[in-house]
């Protein structure tokens, strides 16, 4: 493998090692907060900052008008999944622990991530669900499985 391509898989490892971080931190600050909407609210706060920070420092291209009403309609419900995954982080990581959560956040991409595949959707490349890609969804979905196995709550 190409050294250059072997260095690009670190950048998604750490993104998902960072997920479980961000979920504990969201639990947390929900409890902080009293609520998770409060705590939502506030957790998108600080990111909007953080992207305020960012725009400032490398200066962008405003993005044309005419370019954001060219963009279909459901490129604009990302934030909402935003919400909704942050609100479950709060609200399932203190029933569930963050491992048998991330599993099944992990499982529940495998399976929506190859019927995006398969289909050609939300932008994405067709790409045939085969046996291994296939058999590797399961695999995840039977980590879940498995995990809730010795479950004692």
């Amino acid at each position: 493998m190409d050294p250059k391509i072997a260095l690009l898989w670190f950048a998604p490892l750490l993104c998902g090692a960072l997920i479980p971080i961000h979920a504990g931190m969201n639990a947390e600050l929900s409890r902080a907060a009293g609520h998770p909407l409060w705590a939502t609210l506030l957790s998108f706060g600080i990111s909007f900052v953080c992207l305020m920070v960012g725009v400032a420092w490398l200066r962008p291209t405003l993005p044309s008008l005419s370019s954001l009403h060219a963009a279909p309609p459901w490129a604009w419900v990302g934030g909402v999944i935003g919400v909704i995954y942050v609100m479950a982080t709060m609200v399932l990581i203190p029933r569930f622990g963050a491992a048998a959560f991330i599993a099944a956040v992990v499982a529940g991409q495998m399976a929506m991530a190859l019927i995006l595949d398969q289909n050609g959707l939300l932008g994405n490349q067709h790409r045939p669900a085969d046996f291994f890609r296939i058999a590797g969804a399961a695999l995840s979905i039977a980590g879940v499985l498995l995990m809730q196995l010795g479950k004692t709550s």
